[in-house]
């Protein structure tokens, strides 16, 4: 199987609904047919009741429209998703994953549930049920499937707050977080008993005003705490980000594979510290073709995190 594209996602507009109606045409068709539902006019009809370009995203694979996801609040509580379509020739190459996973992630960082519908034997139920949704009602047509908040994570220490402050900021200044993500650091950082006249500074920044704000309050911010600033576009922070990344590994928050498609994805072969990594994930696509096993190439990947972590 071939790994991901790069891909990105992008508020919907309003002239995107004929083409996500005739994306949903494409790949639901055989599934409608099947049940007997099959109906042109009513498919499209259904989209044009359903879409809302304030809860709708398109993707983008080399800035061309493959796919569309709708996320709008559910009337029980938590999120609901609808309309994911993925072009039919991305398919099978894990981008569908990438995709939810992100969306899960999104939904257990507001601690929120998911909820969907799916198609009575449609190949999409067993994607979902890899991410953690449960059948709960299925009809003739449909299967209404459910994914619970996540558990309360435990208490956050002083030293983690820290440290989740100086990756978020290295996530920022390589472009790869958004500056409320530093600014909510900051603020979990105060709860949970840091403080200093520069980090409540950065913590009481609005949304708004980080895109031109956090140049200025985030170096003193974090030099306050004894963290380091990387300026933005710099190679330290990439390798800052790259480290957080084997880190994270290292906590159990990713798989070995996970960890190195991220890196391929975010760094391919460009930064020197990240091309271990990215031709590990190179070796992962070749699974079958060479002598090597997932087992060794996992064993590389731990030896690779422990020595950008230090802790090998």
């Amino acid at each position: 199987m071939n790994s991901p594209p790069a891909w990105t996602l992008e508020p919907a507009a309003l002239d995107d609904l004929d083409r996500i109606s005739d994306l949903k045409d494409r790949v639901m068709r055989a599934d409608l047919e099947r049940l007997g539902r099959w109906d042109p006019d009513r498919s499209r009809r259904r989209v044009a009741d359903a879409f809302s370009p304030r809860w709708t995203s398109v993707l983008l694979v080399e800035g061309a429209f493959a796919g569309s996801v709708t996320v709008r609040p559910d009337a029980q509580g938590g999120r609901h998703l609808e309309m994911f379509y993925l072009a039919p020739h991305l398919q099978g190459r894990g981008l569908g994953s990438d995709v939810l996973r992100r969306l899960l992630a999104e939904a257990d960082a507001a601690g929120e549930p998911v909820r969907l519908v799916v198609l009575r034997g449609s190949a999409a139920q067993r994607l979902y049920e890899r991410h953690g949704f449960t059948v709960v009602h299925a009809d003739p047509i449909d299967v209404h499937m459910y994914r619970p908040a996540p558990a309360p994570a435990p208490a956050t220490t002083p030293e983690q707050a820290r440290s989740r402050l100086q990756d978020r900021a290295a996530l920022w200044s390589t472009g790869a977080a958004a500056g409320r993500a530093v600014i909510d650091a900051a603020c979990e950082a105060l709860v949970v008993g840091l403080d200093g006249p520069a980090l409540r500074e950065l913590a009481a920044c609005s949304y708004g005003e980080a895109a031109i704000e956090l140049h200025v309050l985030l170096p003193p911010a974090l030099a306050e705490q004894g963290l380091v600033f990387h300026p933005v576009g710099s190679s330290s922070a990439a390798e800052a980000v790259l480290r957080a990344l084997a880190a994270r590994f290292l906590e159990g928050d990713m798989t070995p594979r996970e960890l190195t498609r991220a890196v391929h994805q975010r760094f391919g072969h460009q930064l020197d510290p990240a091309d271990p990594l990215s031709c590990l994930d190179d070796e992962y696509d070749l699974l079958g073709v060479h002598s090597r096993s997932r087992e060794e190439i996992d064993a590389d990947v731990l030896t690779e995190a422990r020595r950008l972590t230090g802790t090998a």
